[in-house]
């Protein structure tokens, strides 16, 4: 058994019972959903995050619903998207407040995360909880993307709307995190049926749908094998982060540019690591791409006298 295949079974086994055969209908699930600022978990910032907790077969549910404050504009073409303005969110908490919240609401790593196209919803928040220092969840996402695709092979296409309206299901709006986290629990409801043989995880798991939330699900099979030299100056910045110092190096951007900047986070999206970091030079927060830094060197903190 190789390391993924652990890494998959310590995920799964929490709902398996140590590989015992579990009714769908026994487990409990949150389906979520965010909108964002734009389409890059790295550049972009959530502005609202939803869910609905429920088990099939079963009317009760709860639900969590908050607009965030992501701290920056958002752009008018995405506003269009989802309807959500600037003007919403000055007033609303920020990820910081709400993102525990959610998984303090979640509960129990038992609990199976559903959302439709997952790793963009999950990316956000990989992203997010990494910047902000929390431990990623040790739940299991399924994805009703893939898990449409393999089953409804007649449908028009996959996409969420699509697949309302293929099911003959209520809509009552598209594009808001809350109205599209019901959208996905009623295709997994629809989906968990006789119909499709598929009412037991291991039928859901064999089609290929599901995920740690905790590992890239964007990388292929969600592993990768990272540069040496990267893993190495990505250390680097963990270590001025534990200690509140700053870094120079020399950034392969449009061009060759050195920069001096306090990191805020490390992480990876993608099979890529990236920084946050308060930049010295424009005063901002900005994001660069670890394996495009180059003589990465930590500085010294002078007491006193910040760096």
């Amino acid at each position: 058994m190789d390391v993924r295949e652990i890494v998959e079974m310590n995920a799964l086994e929490r709902i398996c019972k140590s590989g015992a055969e579990v009714d769908l209908f026994d487990i409990e699930f949150v389906a979520f959903d965010t909108e964002t600022t734009g389409l890059s978990p790295i550049a972009a910032r959530l502005v609202e995050l939803s869910g609905v907790k429920f088990k099939l077969g079963t009317t009760e549910l709860t639900t969590f619903s908050s607009l965030i404050n992501p701290e920056c504009d958002i752009p008018p073409e995405v506003t269009n998207v989802h309807g959500i303005t600037d003007k919403m969110v000055a007033d609303a908490p920020r990820a910081a407040e709400v993102i525990p919240r959610f998984i303090e609401w979640i509960g129990s790593h038992e609990t199976v995360l559903v959302a439709h196209n997952a790793p963009f919803d999950v990316g956000f928040l990989q992203i997010a909880m990494t910047k902000l220092g929390l431990e990623m969840p040790g739940n299991v996402v399924v994805d009703t993307l893939p898990l449409t695709r393999r089953l409804l092979k007649d449908a028009p296409n996959h996409r969420l709307q699509t697949l309302v309206e293929y099911f003959q299901l209520e809509a009552d709006g598209y594009h808001r995190a809350l109205a599209d986290s019901h959208h996905v629990k009623n295709i997994l409801a629809k989906v968990a049926c006789a119909e499709f043989n598929l009412t037991t995880w291991s039928a859901l798991k064999a089609l290929g749908c599901t995920f740690a939330f905790n590992r890239d699900a964007e990388s292929e099979n969600g592993w990768f094998e990272p540069d040496p030299e990267v893993v190495r100056q990505a250390q680097i910045i963990r270590d001025a982060i534990a200690t509140g110092a700053a870094i120079s190096f020399v950034y392969q951007g449009a061009r060759r540019q050195k920069r001096k900047v306090t990191p805020t986070a490390v992480m990876q999206n993608r099979g890529n690591f990236y920084l946050t970091a308060n930049c010295h030079r424009v005063k901002e927060e900005r994001t660069f791409r670890v394996d495009k830094m180059f003589e990465v060197e930590l500085l010294k903190v002078v007491a006193g006298s910040g760096v």
